[in-house]
This record gives C-alpha cells, structure tokens and sequence, in this order.
C-alpha cells in the first residue's frame, strides 16, 4: 500500500476520531435498566444482538424481522409510520429509533411518557458507527461489549484499507427495483456512504435517488458497479446482466466490478454487517483493479 493511501487514512482517522469526542460528549445516554427493549431500526437491532441484550428485545419494525426470524417478538411495522399505541401499549424500559423514525405524532407521545428513549443518529462513517455503539453500549452497561465491537470494526477498516491500491475508482450504487427499473444513488445517501468507506469517487452528482437508463449509466462508464436489492438477499449478477445487457459494455463490465450486494442493511446507514460487505467487496473491487 502506498505511503499516500496510509497517510490520507490516518489523516481520516484523526478527523473521525475528533468527531467522534465532540459527539460523544453531546449525547451520552444514562444508564437504563432495560429488561423490556423495543428496536425500531435495524442497525440499532444488529448493535443490541452484539451487545448481547437480544433476549430482551421485545418487539421490532419491519426492518429488523430479519435479525430475529427465530424470536417471539412483536412486530410494529415500518420505522417511518409506526403507531404510539401499539409501542406504549407494550411498556417497554426503553425504546431504540433512528433519525428515521416516525411520524412526528409518534415521537411526540414516547416524549410525554418516562420512557428512555434513544434516537440514534443514521451513520454515515464507521466513526459514526461507533458512536452509537458506545451510546447504547453506556445507556445499558455494556461498554466492554461496546469496546470489543468497535476493536472489531477498527479490524474491518484497516482490512478494508490494506486493500486500497491508491487509485480513485469511479463508483456508482444502483438499487434493482425489479420492474421498475434501476434506481440510482445520489449524494447524500447510504449507497454513497458505501462508496466512501470503499474510498471510491461517485459518479452521482445529484441527492437522494433517482431513476436511471442504461444509456446514462453507459455514458458515465463506471469502473465499479454495485446493485442492491432491499428484499431476499442479493441479486444474482448474472440475472442482473441478463436483464441488463448493456451494463457489460461499462468499465465495470469488462473488469468483471459489476458486484450484487444485499442492500437491506443499508436502509438507516451504514450498519455492522454493511461494514463486513465492504470488507468483502474491497477484496473483490481492488484485487482486480491492479
């Protein structure tokens, strides 16, 4: 690996670290004797199952089914339109949410109650990460699980950059929305904070999502490609490029970079196992980039 890639790494490292301090001291959750856990955002699930406090989890959204297929739980629904009724009607210790959680109405009810309540903050950096990790980590006494997680994470990072060869590869994330066509990922979503942690240029210069061609994406000749479906699993990269034939025509196409990832974990930001992903797909994107 290149001194430039190491000291823009560390340089990076510094920033998040200083990041991290700043968040850190502006939201620390008292600790909760929760016995009674409600999860309303599948990265705050994912944490809580590696902190070891799944068995008090007792009900979840939509987003966190997955996680727990093999636990009596109750199922609330989707984040953005959850009912207060249902969620107090359980009398939960503590309720655990996102910046996606909704609606307004929701919130405000879990507000005029005594119920802890943590909103965490959808990350968009592995330092982010760890820092909700650390606030749940405290908010239930758990912080040498935290700290284990994170010593975890710090692993995948620096595997991830081990893999970096110094180049700047044009990215781009696109969603399969199935017959709808393809979807792609702009600026200040989720798919881009991907990119990022992949240390890749997207070739997105817009917000949010939007739909695409095949003749755009053709134009904007990506070395690397990444479709995600938010529903079973994985897309099957050959029914992708049956599908979509002119995607072979791409840089990503003739090197092989067009990669199907399981986007369902890259619905609130970047989550534990999304940071696995990218472990993963940087062995694949920078292998075949020397």
């Amino acid at each position: 690996m290149s001194q430039f890639v190491l000291s823009r790494f560390y340089l990076r490292k510094l920033f998040y670290g200083v990041l991290l301090l700043c968040s850190g001291q502006c939201a620390v959750a008292e600790p909760v004797n929760a016995e009674r856990i409600i999860s309303v955002d599948s990265n705050a699930t994912e944490i809580l199952l590696a902190l070891g406090v799944g068995p008090q989890i007792i009900a979840i959204d939509i987003t966190s089914e997955p996680l727990l297929n093999d636990q009596n739980v109750e199922k609330l629904g989707y984040h953005r339109a959850l009912s207060a009724e249902a969620i107090l009607s359980l009398q939960p210790d503590l309720i655990v949410g996102s910046d996606h959680t909704g609606p307004a109405s929701t919130l405000k009810a879990i507000e005029n109650t005594q119920i802890s309540f943590i909103q965490l903050n959808s990350p968009e950096t592995i330092a982010e990460l760890n820092n909700n990790i650390r606030q749940l980590a405290k908010a239930l006494a758990r912080e040498k699980n935290g700290e284990q997680l994170i010593d975890d994470l710090q692993t995948l990072e620096t595997s991830i950059v081990q893999h970096l060869n110094g180049s700047t590869l044009k990215m781009v994330f696109l969603l399969d929305l199935n017959d709808r066509g393809l979807s792609q990922a702009g600026t200040d979503t989720v798919g881009n904070a991907l990119i990022r942690v992949l240390d890749g240029h997207n070739i997105s210069e817009f917000n949010g999502y939007q739909s695409v061609s095949l003749e755009s994406i053709l134009a904007m000749n990506p070395d690397v490609i990444m479709v995600g479906r938010r529903g079973n699993g994985a897309p099957e990269t050959e029914q992708l490029l049956t599908r979509y034939p002119l995607l072979k025509n791409t840089s990503a196409g003739q090197t092989k970079r067009i990669i199907s990832i399981d986007a369902s974990k890259l619905i609130a930001g970047l989550s534990i196992t999304a940071v696995q992903q990218a472990d993963q797909l940087a062995t694949i994107i920078y292998s075949s980039a020397k």
